[in-house]
């Protein structure tokens, strides 16, 4: 099995029940949840002695005379479901007390109160499912089992699909990926991983599979019964997809979202679930277009593109420095300009040739005839809509570009990357700057940018496509880039300080320490660059400024004193809990996992890698010997005192006062 995918399953084995996208054990059909509200503001509406759950049975008791059909819940707590979806909002912990929002009012009018036309409010349906947040203040469990998920579900989901729609060709992944790969990713960001992820069980066996499906009750998702009333997907026992004639409505969703993702805050994110707000405004995309031309005013009499009018923003750029400097960050907030269309793909040893420009496979007819057609990669895709889009700016975006043997993986396409930079004066060839400066003959390519009847015609990177890789400065254990390949790249060195970090992140304070992420990194770094003599690259042994996230920095001071820990396992392992102390562990748990974040990500990587090889130059070696005595000791010490499995040297230089 794939050592990554090895990685995966060790994760699910160690996670808790339902560490996943779920959705409270209640009724998520919206019908059955709009009849409660209405039974809720009726309840609220009316002078009565009964509690909620006796006039909400009295309720449906009545509207099972006339509706006898209607499957409606008769539990009130299900209203936790409908706060989920926007219908209700919660201002305390009883559903009496809850606001009615803009949401279920909109939806009344819609269908006039007979709730089980959901085909009069589909569209609401679906803005309100892709509107669910994890965590949100209603997600139960959400500070304890998913305190790290933050995001949009269905967000993700629908970018999973059409990125590997777009190199597969197939806007579909299995249930088996959706529950283990897709439903535990925590945050939007991580949507490369799970790409990834997905694609080495794709070339898996059958026995791999079942590995993973030996976790089905830790993750049995019910966030996919909510899930199965958007009418952008389909779903059936063995995949999800997305129906044909929405994939250019998804993929603009995913654009716009992609534009800004944090646009609603969770700080008003309440407010804005029950509104009637979408997360998207699908007019005002279209008319972003507006300012662009139209494909056929760029079109020749022959089908060919009139390149004159070309943007010509094309360029390699090759992003290098040490992990965490922020290279991705870069390319976000200065190359990926509003509009442009981007592609992210990650080299890896395993990345091929084939994966990057495509291949010719097997088709079956439906008369059985097997023929073979060329189904284009990643790098074809984005040739074929950049040549046919010449108003819009293209950007292919190659994450650890050395990490795969990348001029085997381009081919003949490497010589591509040589770039126009000139108009000349005698026998220019009409290219804009920014276009390839030599073509290359390839069939296959030419046909999907071109069409059939011009296949045998030169292939060139348009001017409007930009190539951005990124790299680590001299990286182990992954492909040497050459000169050659190298010299037809723009270099940029991402320098690794903390002038463009946010201070939430450069000043926080690292656990239930008073030292910061900078002052540890500053001096950690000192230390590596001062012990060059006795390092392998130790450029690349720096700590980026980046290297760690907000929420690996973070305190859970519910974890106390892991002395009390071991005396309950001890009980645990003996069978002789109390119920309050099965709920005390688990809580103690879910801290110790949220507090060696840090540890396991920073604390592991100084011992392994960066100072493998002469740790007692920062660690108290004598003491500790192994990086299991190393991580225990920083766990079971508190405050400034985990900082011990250091030399005295170390840190006082993290302890001591800045220097004026």
């Amino acid at each position: 099995m794939n050592p990554v995918l090895q990685n995966k399953l060790q994760k699910l084995q160690n996670a808790s029940d339902y560490e996943c996208w779920y959705l409270v054990k209640q009724p998520t059909a919206f019908d059955s949840l709009c009849y409660l509200v209405s039974f809720l503001e009726k309840y609220q509406g009316a002078t009565q002695n009964k509690n909620i759950q006796d006039f909400i049975s009295e309720q449906l008791s009545e509207l099972s005379r006339t509706k006898p059909e209607l499957n409606i819940s008769n539990n009130y707590r299900a209203l936790r479901v409908a706060a989920f979806f926007g219908l209700i909002r919660m201002t305390s912990s009883k559903y009496d007390e809850s606001i009615i929002t803009d949401t279920f009012k909109e939806i009344t009018r819609c269908c006039d109160g007979e709730y089980e036309k959901t085909e009069l409010y589909k569209d609401i349906i679906r803005r309100q499912i892709e509107k669910m947040f994890i965590s949100s203040e209603i997600d139960e469990q959400r500070d304890s089992v998913r305190q790290n998920y933050r995001l949009y579900p269905v967000m993700l989901l629908y970018k999973v699909l059409i990125e590997l729609g777009r190199t597969t060709g197939k806007y579909e992944i299995s249930m088996t990926e959706y529950r283990y790969l897709v439903a535990t990713t925590e945050v939007f960001e991580d949507f490369l991983e799970t790409l990834l992820l997905i694609k080495l069980l794709r070339n898996e066996s059958d026995e791999t599979v079942a590995e993973f499906e030996q976790y089905k009750s830790k993750f049995d998702n019910r966030l996919i019964l909510a899930l199965k009333q958007l009418d952008t997907l389909e779903f059936d026992r063995e995949s999800i997809h997305i129906k044909e004639d929405r994939i250019q409505e998804v993929a603009k969703k995913v654009f716009i979202f992609e534009e800004n993702p944090n646009i609603f805050t969770t700080s008003n994110y309440l407010g804005f679930l029950g509104s009637t707000k979408s997360l998207f405004e699908l007019e005002d995309f279209e008319n972003e277009d507006s300012n662009f031309k139209k494909i056929d005013e760029y079109s020749k009499s022959d089908g060919s593109i009139d390149e004159i009018n070309r943007i010509t923003t094309g360029e390699n750029v090759l992003l290098y420095g040490v992990p965490g400097s922020g290279k991705s960050w870069t390319i976000e907030h200065e190359y990926c300009k509003p509009g442009s269309i981007v592609e992210r793909l990650v080299f890896h040893p395993d990345y091929t040739y084939s994966d990057f420009i495509g291949q010719i496979l097997p088709a079956v007819a439906e008369d059985g005839q097997v023929s073979y057609k060329f189904t284009p990669g990643p790098f074809t895709n984005i040739l074929r809509e950049a040549y046919n889009n010449p108003g819009k700016e293209y950007i292919l975006i190659i994450e650890e570009i050395n990490r795969g043997n990348a001029p085997a993986i381009f081919g003949e396409v490497f010589q591509l990357l040589d770039r126009k930079v000139e108009i000349r004066d005698i026998d220019d060839d009409g290219y804009p700057i920014g276009t390839s400066e030599y073509g290359i003959t390839n069939m296959n390519i030419a046909e999907e940018m071109y069409g059939k009847d011009r296949k045998t015609e030169k292939v060139r990177i348009p001017s409007n496509l930009s190539i951005i890789g990124t790299m680590n400065t001299s990286d182990q254990n992954v492909f040497t880039l050459d000169t050659a390949f190298q010299r037809r790249w723009d270099m940029r060195l991402i320098e690794n300080d903390f002038s463009n970090v946010a201070p939430t992140l450069a000043d926080a304070e690292i656990l239930d320490t008073t030292v910061t992420w900078r002052k540890f990194c500053v001096e950690i770094n000192k230390i590596v660059v001062g012990n060059s003599a006795r390092m392998t690259s130790a450029e690349d042994k720096r700590l980026g400024a980046y290297f760690v996230h907000l929420r690996d920095l973070k305190f859970n001071d519910a974890m106390g004193d892991l002395k009390v820990y071991d005396v309950l396992r001890k009980k645990e392992s003996n069978g002789t809990l109390t119920d309050d102390e099965k709920t005390q562990i688990a809580i103690i748990r879910d801290a110790i996992r949220q507090n060696r974040k840090f540890p396991e990500k920073v604390i592991k990587y100084l011992w392994d890698d960066a100072f493998k090889f002469n740790r007692e130059v920062i660690f108290e070696v004598t003491e500790y010997q192994s990086l299991e005595q190393v991580i225990r000791a920083f766990m079971y010490a508190q405050g400034l005192d985990r900082f011990k499995v250091f030399k005295d040297n170390v840190k006082d230089a993290f302890t001591g006062e800045d220097e004026e």
